[in-house]
């Protein structure tokens, strides 16, 4: 059997087995199993699947806030939003926030926690659009919402596994954009 030396082995795994099962599979004993520990020296840690499920949310959120979310608004309008959408496919498929991603989202109507985490990250999408959409000169809510939409779409894509790049629909919308603009 193996040893476990600190509590983030068993958030590690415990957000797998969310992510790629399901909360429902995760069990004390499932979580034991996949650490190859007993259950017993779970309970030298945590004294609940509950309290596991805080620590999962609260080093996940630390996770992801130190990703940081920066804005690139140099050059065209296309390479704007390319960028942008390539910093926010890189953060939902990096391998230290991917799993934790995945469980927030496949839970996001089911656990409050979730619910709110996913909120806050489709809050942050909006408001950086909002920005990236001003600062290239169209304050129109209209278009930030429609392109963060986009994007959103794109990024639980890539939580379903779907590999598809966002690259393209920055493009189009660029070009969208320049032809809403000679009119």
């Amino acid at each position: 059997m193996a040893k476990i030396k600190d509590k983030e082995a068993i958030i590690f795994q415990a957000t797998v087995i969310i992510a790629f099962s399901g909360l429902d599979k995760l069990t004390m004993q499932s979580l034991a199993d996949a650490l190859g520990i007993n259950k017993a020296s779970l309970y030298h840690w945590y004294s609940s699947k509950d309290e596991i499920l805080e620590d999962v949310f609260s080093s996940g959120h630390r996770s992801l806030m130190h990703k940081g979310f920066r804005l690139e608004l140099e050059g065209s309008a296309e390479e704007v939003l390319k960028n942008a959408a390539e910093r926010w496919s890189g953060i939902f498929t990096s391998d230290d926030t991917l799993p934790y991603l995945r469980a927030v989202f496949s839970l996001k109507y089911t656990d409050e926690r979730a619910e709110e985490e996913a909120r806050a990250l489709e809050l942050m999408i909006e408001s950086q659009i909002d920005v990236i959409m001003s600062a290239l000169g169209y304050s129109d809510r209209f278009l930030s919402s429609l392109f963060s939409s986009l994007l959103l779409q794109h990024l639980e894509k890539i939580l379903s596994g779907d590999d598809a790049s966002c690259a393209e629909d920055a493009s189009s919308f660029a070009a969208f954009l320049e032809k809403i603009s000679s009119h």
